[in-house]
């Protein structure tokens, strides 16, 4: 996959995440028409760059936006 389209997938899942500030991947996927592989790799660039945070519960992958992550370790 091309380092463009991660990226535009990237912004497709900020602006989702905005939203709803927390979600499964699997959702984000069904909820913004793309795979469950494209959407994780987008995921991973927006973890890189501390705008997201991916976690696990009850063997799922969770995608929070930064400040879900602060309010929830730290408040």
């Amino acid at each position: 996959m091309e380092k463009c389209k991660i990226g535009e997938n990237a912004g497709k899942i900020w602006k989702s995440l905005n939203e709803s500030e927390s979600i499964t991947i699997g959702e984000l996927a069904r909820k913004l028409n793309m795979s469950v592989e494209h959407a994780a790799l987008a995921a991973g660039w927006l973890a890189r760059e501390n705008q997201i945070t991916i976690s696990r519960k009850n063997g799922m992958i969770i995608l929070s936006t930064q400040k879900e992550y602060i309010d929830f370790k730290f408040g």
